[in-house]
């Protein structure tokens, strides 16, 4: 019984004893350092961007005192602690550190494969030679642009090429004419996508260098030129989303290297911009659109060379006027100041662009005050007219203008009715040609430049097969918007006839009729004008008695005259005669070799009376 007893307290106290002796012990985990080897160098670094096919290797550490176990997409396994892989696609690795006392750490490696190799494989020092211009200056020295559309960015044609929408080639007589007609500059809409390997995003070498040759046709004219991506199909334009944005900038990464690398070595003459008509509409896709934009920006900007200065132009959301001024708040970073521009588009529906009447709205074939039918009424505009474009331009001015950043007015244009005739038809006409006008004068108001928006078709600006100017009523009021020229108005009772003749105006032009010799037709100017070297032009449209009593035009015809005011000074000049006439065929005549600066109005006179005079076009166009 005593030994049993003193068994059990021995125990008790043994077990007591340790209760108080013993203290818990924690297993502490072991901090773990990740370590990359990239192109043989080892980055202490848990992340890495590599571009597909190349190897790279993880070694994290410590080197020795424990186990690693290894996981995740990018083929890592095992226990070995180096682990060698070549990824094809972004992946993530995860290693996993038991020490010596049981206690673990886990370590992420987060790999970034591009979906395409950087096309960025030569870039250069900065060069600022021919690139002294900010964007500002740039601006100023641009009052008229236009589009060569519906060409180079033509799509869907298999196999793919710049005539699949009909057009021409373009063409070096083609933009020389475009100088010739007063343009300082042209935007060259371009397709790209269709040109790329989907896979590598490798644009085709020939249409890189084709591109090249028509920016190359416009930089020999002095002409500047803006080179975009432009719908393309859509693959940036319609894609706004966080789960489209990694593959969109991949691939806006890719091209505008490869543009930018081709065409580093043009000078200021060259200007590039990110897209075209972006569709975000809400504040989460304009975020998304602003990210295309800084790629845009960086691509160009890491190629080195003269694109480290090159004036770059960014797209408004939906190339919207409000939307600019409402919602879009953010330009893109640069490493440069100065060197960006804005780009908006404007088309006023019903007037421009409008197709079929619909419920909720009418087409509108005449616009602008003076110019609204009195037949035809219910096809007058009744909104967005000139109170409209000066308050949306007034929009761009204070957003932007004013603060040193201009503005593109990338497109602009009104459809042509051609389902009019007759007087409508010349009416549509006239206020087209207003319109042109209107927009082009008060956009560089606010700071904004205008490029009409031109296509080659056969009621287009110009005929680019010829090539030839198609629409010269167009021409003249782009050129008098931007203060290259003056219109002279046609319209009906615009001109003051003298005595010997007498105002017989028609529905759509002026026209008068001749009474004695001598007599005359003149208008006067809103502004003195400075015609020292303008080119005047004129075309007229005579009935069979004036052809007749003319010998078919082969006895003299008229003369044009300019003059100061109170007749202070006056010039007559281009006496004409031996130029056939047919009747009611329209007959254009040109005069140049005026002098006078401060011209307030111009006329036309006749040596012989008898017969009618229609005015169906005028416009004088100013020394360049």
């Amino acid at each position: 019984m005593d030994n049993k007893r003193l068994i059990i307290t021995s125990v008790l106290l043994a077990l007591s004893g340790s209760m108080t002796s013993v203290q818990a012990q924690t297993c502490t985990p072991t901090a773990v350092t990740p370590y990359i080897k990239l192109a043989g160098v080892w980055n202490q670094a848990a992340t890495a961007s590599v571009n597909a096919g190349n190897q790279i290797v993880f070694g994290p550490q410590p080197v020795s005192g424990g186990a690693w176990l290894w996981s995740g997409d990018c083929g890592t396994s095992g226990t070995a602690r180096e682990q060698t892989i070549t990824p094809s696609a972004s992946c993530t690795a995860t290693a996993a550190y038991t020490n010596s006392c049981g206690a673990k750490t886990s370590q992420d490696f987060t790999i970034k494969v591009p979906l395409y190799p950087s096309y960025n494989t030569n870039p250069i020092a900065p060069n600022a030679t021919g690139m002294s211009s900010n964007a500002t200056q740039l601006a100023a020295k641009i009052k008229l642009g236009t589009n060569v559309g519906n060409t180079m960015e033509a799509y869907g044609c298999p196999p793919a090429s710049e005539t699949c929408w009909g057009n021409p080639m373009v063409s070096a007589a083609y933009v020389k004419l475009v100088k010739d007609s007063g343009f300082d500059a042209i935007r060259l809409p371009v397709s790209w996508d269709q040109y790329a390997d989907q896979k590598t995003g490798k644009i085709s070498d020939a249409w890189l260098n084709r591109v090249k040759q028509v920016v190359q046709y416009a930089v020999d004219n002095g002409l500047y030129v803006i080179v975009n991506i432009h719908w393309d199909g859509g693959w940036l334009e319609k894609n706004f989303t966080e789960d489209k944005k990694e593959a969109v900038n991949a691939k806006q990464k890719a091209y505008w290297e490869q543009i930018a690398t081709a065409l580093r070595d043009f000078d200021e003459h060259v200007l590039f911009a990110s897209a075209n008509e972006p569709d975000a509409d809400d504040a989460a896709e304009i975020a998304v659109l602003e990210s295309y934009h800084q790629t845009f920006v960086n691509a160009v900007r890491s190629t080195g060379g003269r694109n480290a200065y090159r004036v770059l132009i960014v797209q408004s959301p939906q190339t919207n006027i409000d939307l600019a001024a409402n919602l879009w708040n953010v330009m893109p970073t640069d490493t440069i100041t100065g060197r960006q521009m804005a780009e908006v588009h404007f088309y006023p529906f019903s007037w421009s662009i409008q197709t079929q009447d619909e419920w909720y709205a009418t087409m509108f074939y005449y616009w602008g005050n003076g110019f609204h039918s009195t037949t035809d009424t219910t096809r007058n505009s009744t909104r967005e007219e000139e109170d409209y474009v000066n308050a949306e331009f007034a929009k761009m001015k204070a957003k932007f203008a004013n603060r040193g950043i201009p503005v593109v007015l990338g497109e602009f244009e009104a459809m042509y009715r051609t389902q009019l005739t007759g007087d409508n038809l010349a009416l549509h006409r006239a206020s087209r040609a207003y319109y042109s006008q209107y927009v082009a004068q008060t956009a560089l108001a606010n700071g904004m430049i205008p490029f009409y928006w031109e296509i080659g078709s056969a009621v287009d600006l110009f005929n680019r097969t010829t090539p030839a100017v198609n629409d010269p009523q167009i021409l003249d009021s782009l050129l008098a918007g931007a203060g290259k020229g003056v219109v002279v108005s046609a319209r009906p009772n615009s001109w003051t006839v003298s005595a010997g003749a007498a105002n017989t105006s028609t529905g759509s032009n002026m026209r008068f009729t001749l009474n004695e010799a001598g007599a005359a037709a003149s208008s006067t100017f809103a502004n003195p004008v400075n015609l020292n070297g303008a080119t005047w032009k004129m075309v007229l449209n005579f009935d069979q008695t004036f052809v007749s009593g003319r010998n078919g035009g082969m006895d003299p015809i008229l003369q044009f005259y300019a003059y100061a005011a109170n007749w202070t000074a006056s010039e007559f000049k281009c006496w004409t005669a031996n130029q056939a006439l047919v009747a009611d065929q329209d007959t254009e005549f040109t005069c140049s070799g005026f002098t006078i600066p401060n011209a307030v109005g111009v006329g036309i006179q006749f040596p012989k009376a008898a017969g009618s005079v229609t005015i169906k076009r005028a416009a004088i166009k100013f020394a360049q």
